[in-house]
């Protein structure tokens, strides 16, 4: 099966020398003796042909051909393949002296496609037809959108955060004006107010690698890696600047230095089997740091700016779920602006619970009126609601200090007291266990917010 899934992805129509050099942003040059077929979409390079072997077989190209794709297991196989191929004589390499792994298929008379019935194993005749080049009139402009969204290769989730930006920027725009030149530098400042709320702030990962995460996750960490004042504004300035010039140079650099890590490949839509570039959005200028906006595009964007948000947030949910299984309230998470978080007054849990308890919850001194803080047990970026029981009275000094960590077991284990021995007196409390509960018991459940949210990087404090 799996040799029959290499060979099909071969046997089909593949790529031109210079497609594969666009996509990868580098000069391939060829045997004098090869020129007759630069012109000729035979050929087919490992990624793209993962790529095709993982979809034939029904895997996951996502997870398979992540950043770790080269030494995979899948990889392997598919380069044990390729080999096996080579040995027959049905591959003949693109400037085998330099070994560039780009291949076509041969017969005997050296010319491209191969009867599958000669090899081993397989019995049929593989024969592919050409695939529809998708459109790039307007019309064509809002399933090119969700082509790039659902069904693009994505190492990370930059092609989600670009999109948004791009619908964000024609949003902007003032009724009657139509600024088609989109500056990279407005770009980088997008991307670091996403990801700076989702990195520091929500700690979500942005890719199946947690040891390796995207460049732009480093970028953010390396800066601000002193804690999160909680608020994109109130950052500091010369530290937001730096971080938008590494960000310009690291991911919307240029292409052939292999910087620009999102730009070029947006527009890359799925056309049967191959990832074909369709400028049908805008075209873009690394020398001059920007993209040009098409006309259609501009209006498409703005004038569907709400709908097409919607799309985008859900898209870039359902790969982060992946990502983040345990991660609770991804959608809103991701819905907030970073520049404009709001909180609910808590002020009505001060009266609902201070009858029952008086004391601060963490160093049990007696709350003053006026300086009893609602702190949340489970920090409020994790869980990102406002649950009873999870909510708990606390002196200003030790909600400031705690601020957003987990206090150590002792503290939990309070919790779990306090929301059994309360559970029949406070209703609101009761409401948020049973709802939490499931039928299944709530206990376990809180368990494991608290376990999960320590997986997820928040550290513990000792309190008082």
């Amino acid at each position: 099966m799996f040799r029959w899934a290499v060979l099909t992805s071969l046997s089909g129509q593949g790529m031109k020398i210079g497609e594969i050099e666009l996509l990868h942003g580098r000069s391939y040059p060829g045997d004098e003796s090869q020129n007759s077929f630069r012109e000729q979409s035979v050929w087919h390079n490992k990624r793209s042909l993962d790529l095709h072997v993982a979809e034939l077989l029904k895997l996951d190209p996502d997870i398979l051909l992540g950043s770790q794709r080269q030494s995979s297991d899948f990889a392997s196989k598919v380069s044990a393949q390729v080999s096996f191929l080579r040995k027959k004589g049905h591959i003949i390499d693109w400037n085998a002296g330099s070994r560039f792994g780009i291949w076509r298929m041969t017969d005997a008379d050296g010319q491209s496609g191969i009867d599958a019935g000669t090899l081993e194993g397989v019995t049929a005749t593989v024969t592919v037809p050409p695939a529809a080049v998708p459109p790039t009139t307007s019309a064509g402009l809002p399933s090119n959108f969700l082509s790039i969204l659902t069904h693009g290769v994505k190492d990370n989730t930059y092609k989600f955060a670009l999109a948004r930006a791009l619908i964000e920027f024609c949003r902007e725009q003032r009724r009657g004006e139509r600024n088609l030149k989109v500056p990279y530098t407005y770009l980088a400042e997008k991307f670091l107010r996403y990801y700076w709320f989702q990195a520091c702030i929500l700690r979500i990962r942005q890719n199946f690698k947690p040891n390796m995460p995207p460049r732009i996750i480093t970028i953010i960490n390396e800066i601000f890696d002193d804690g999160a004042p909680g608020s994109f504004d109130r950052l500091d300035p010369a530290r937001v600047q730096k971080a938008k010039q590494k960000i310009l140079k690291n991911v919307f650099g240029h292409a052939r230095s292999k910087t620009s890590l999102v730009v070029p490949r947006f527009q890359k839509i799925r056309v049967g089997r191959e990832s074909m570039e369709v400028q049908s959005f805008y075209e873009y200028d690394d020398d001059r740091q920007l993209l040009v906006l098409k006309p259609d595009a501009f209006d498409f964007l703005r004038d569907n700016h709400a709908m097409l948000t919607k799309v985008v947030i859900l898209e870039w949910t359902k790969l982060l779920e992946r990502i983040n299984p345990s991660l609770p309230k991804l959608a809103a998470k991701l819905e907030t602006n970073a520049s404009a978080v709001k909180r609910r007054s808590l002020a009505e849990y001060r009266k609902l619970f201070l009858p029952y308890d008086n004391h601060c919850f963490y160093c049990r001194s007696i709350l003053e009126p006026g300086f009893i803080d609602v702190d949340h047990v489970i920090p409020w970026s994790y869980i990102y609601d406002d649950n009873a029981w999870n909510l708990v009275l606390a002196c200003n000094e030790c909600n400031c200090k705690k601020s957003d960590s987990l206090p150590y077991d002792e503290f939990w284990n309070a919790l779990i007291s306090r929301n059994y021995r309360h559970y029949g007196e406070i209703k609101k409390l009761k409401e948020s266990l049973d709802l939490l509960s499931r039928g299944r018991g709530w206990e376990p459940e809180v368990e494991n917010y608290y376990t999960q949210c320590l997986e997820y990087g928040f550290g513990k404090i000792r309190l008082p």
